[in-house]
């Protein structure tokens, strides 16, 4: 028996009426097929042919999560403009130049029997060489070898605040403002260790804006930022993102400081430029991004909190004079503990290194030491000692408990010292 076959003119005819279905049930016009027209949002039936209780958006005030309702969202899609715009004038670029020895291009080119020579001058001249040349001295000659930016913090006296890595070994720094304004700058102070750096210009007729430093102790995860700079010399670009993390350390990139997260972009070039919240506040400096190619929007900036210390003795002192003892510490791990003989639940840190000379050498601690406690509080992780010796002015008495062996307790006592200069 043959197939039936198939009239495609019948085909297309009930593709159309699908089709004119479809639209009619989507703008509400089912009647004028003659089909019966559905409800939008039936009811749920039960069984009995009672109508159920909906299973959803049926919480009351109590036991739904409230969210506050903030005027700002009213005209957030001008918010982030109208941040953007207030801060540009604050926020400038900073070209960097070296000085550098140029060798003059050698008069001998081409000539195979060098030109220091009588010998030398005889063949050029029987090989129809012009004669030579005195040789130039090396000469020296700035060369710009970086971009990053930065946030003006004084008006008033010109106070820029940037990377201690921007600036660093710079002959020559150019600042460029908003309306493209080039002023020629000088360094006032620089930190290594929180790689911060102050810059000074002198105002311009026009006068200057300097942005406002925020509170990062109030942020929260979440909140909205933005992150003005120069990527790649693209000056006054505008990302945006949220705080994604706070207190972030990141011993790889630098281990003395708390760092904000960010996934606003940071690229090469935004080093030094703000990080700003929603009231046009700068709440952190940018300063590295995770490059390692499997990352993306993993950004990092030194909080204002500690960015307006660092910047108040830059600008006083021109350099940060921090106390030390002249330790490397370890973190005391059940393991490290097991393998210096000591119970695995032992509290403390453990003493890696001793800098010769140091204060920490002159009281006899050693290498191996655990130490415990210091002035009678409790020591918990290397960071925390840290951050207790920072605290301290430069020649404090400090009284450590150490831990030398699994019985052996000794005290030792030390003054704080100034920590040599780190370039």
């Amino acid at each position: 028996m043959k197939p039936s076959r198939i009239s495609l003119p019948l085909v297309f005819s009930a593709l159309a009426l699908c089709i004119s279905a479809y639209t009619a049930y989507t703008t509400g016009a089912l009647g004028s097929l003659g089909l019966p027209q559905l409800e939008q949002n039936p009811p749920s039936v039960s069984s009995s042919g009672s109508t159920a209780t909906p299973l959803l958006n049926n919480n009351n005030a109590n036991t739904t999560v409230q969210v506050p309702s903030n005027p700002l969202t009213q005209s957030f899609k001008t918010l982030l403009a109208d941040v953007a715009s207030a801060m540009a004038p604050s926020v400038v670029n900073i070209d960097v130049a070296v000085e550098r020895l140029v060798q003059p291009a050698s008069n001998g080119e081409g000539f195979p029997f060098g030109t220091d020579t009588s010998e030398s001058e005889f063949f050029r001249r029987f090989l129809g060489f012009p004669p030579s040349q005195p040789q130039e001295a090396p000469r020296k000659e700035k060369q710009t070898v970086g971009q990053g930016s930065g946030v003006i913090v004084n008006a008033e006296k010109g106070y820029i605040l940037t990377n201690h890595h921007v600036i660093h070994g710079a002959s020559e720094l150019v600042v460029t403002l908003n309306d493209k304004t080039k002023l020629k700058a000088k360094v006032v102070g620089s930190d290594a260790l929180t790689d911060l750096a102050v810059v000074q210009v002198t105002p311009p007729k026009q006068g200057l804006k300097a942005a406002k430093l925020g509170d990062s102790g109030k942020l929260r995860p979440g909140d909205w930022v933005l992150a003005i700079g120069s990527p790649l010399g693209f000056d006054h670009t505008v990302t945006m993102g949220i705080i994604s993390a706070l207190s972030r350390q990141v011993p790889d990139l630098n281990e003395n400081v708390d760092f904000l997260q960010t996934d606003a972009a940071i690229n090469p070039g935004n080093s030094g430029g703000p990080l700003v919240n929603l009231s046009g506040e700068v709440i952190g400096i940018n300063t590295a991004i995770i490059a390692t190619g499997k990352a993306q929007n993993i950004g990092f900036t030194i909080p204002s909190n500690t960015v307006k210390t660092i910047t108040e003795q830059l600008i006083a002192q021109g350099k940060i004079v921090r106390p030390y003892i002249g330790v490397a510490l370890q973190e005391l791990s059940p393991e490290l503990a097991k393998s210096l003989g000591l119970s695995a639940n032992t509290k403390g840190v453990v003493v890696a290194t001793v800098s010769q000379g140091s204060p920490a050498a002159k009281a006899g601690l050693q290498q191996g030491d655990v130490i415990q406690r210091i002035n009678g509080e409790l020591v918990t992780n290397p960071k925390d000692l840290q951050q207790k010796i920072r605290a301290l002015p430069i020649g404090t008495e400090l009284g450590l408990q150490v831990l030398r062996t699994k019985d052996k307790l000794v005290a030792c006592t030390l003054k704080t010292e100034k920590l040599p200069v780190e370039e």
